[in-house]
């Protein structure tokens, strides 16, 4: 309950923002329901390995910020070594290693992670605790099977999707022909006027109005950035 909640709480946070900076309603997320699994995650990870009695504040904070520091790297590592995935580069920020965490996003991080412990959580897992009460623990059940049943329609899109896009993607740019396959590495960066993104559009238009299509459209529409490549 506690990575749903997370979920669904970034994935608020993520499409109020990009809603806003676009001056439009941004569905986010690649997957179909209202989460961002990310955030669940991170949280999660944090609430399990945070000592419970660490001391004062500041131990508590340099706690967090150790913790925070390893998770992101390690997440980083992982979604690039085993999805060819990086979602996010602070090469640019000081002090980094290897692009994949920087010490002022960490510091930034501890302070976030401390109000989250100290304020935000303790309201979250009353509601969580009432929640299931008064669903008689079928609740996070049904939530649990919601949430598979979206990652695994997900993964079907990507699947399916693959070869269509695949077809209209140009493969003349040398950069193109260069990429294998069809990654999420190399769907978000600044491109968003690109001929292959216009030629997915017209793909999904010339498609019947089948679910995968819209998933596709919703996504192409949401991330503005957008780069397809083979």
């Amino acid at each position: 309950m506690t990575f749903i909640v997370y979920s669904f709480i970034g994935w608020v946070w993520e499409s109020i923002y990009c809603s806003i900076k676009a001056r439009h309603f941004v569905y986010r997320g690649f997957l179909l329901g209202p989460y961002c699994p990310v955030y669940g995650f991170g949280v999660a990870a944090v609430l399990l390995l945070v000592p419970e009695h660490a001391g004062t504040l500041l131990n508590l904070y340099f706690n967090i910020v150790v913790i925070v520091t390893i998770i992101e790297f390690v997440t980083s590592w992982l979604l690039e070594k085993m999805f060819n995935m990086k979602l996010w580069d602070y090469t640019h920020v000081p002090l980094n290693i290897e692009g994949r965490v920087a010490v002022p996003v960490s510091l930034f991080w501890g302070v976030g992670c401390l109000l989250l412990i100290k304020i935000i959580n303790p309201v979250i897992q009353d509601g969580i605790h009432d929640f299931v009460a008064s669903t008689n623990n079928l609740g996070p059940i049904v939530l649990a099977v919601l949430f598979l049943t979206d990652v695994l329609s997900t993964l079907f899109f990507t699947v399916t999707t693959k070869k269509e896009v695949e077809a209209v993607v140009d493969t003349s740019d040398p950069e193109n022909a260069a990429i294998k396959e069809f990654r999420l590495k190399h769907l978000i960066s600044n491109h968003k006027s690109s001929n292959n993104r216009n030629r997915v559009l017209q793909l999904i238009e010339s498609k019947p109005k089948q679910l995968k299509h819209h998933n596709l459209m919703r996504i192409v529409k949401n991330y503005p950035n957008l780069k397809f490549h083979k």
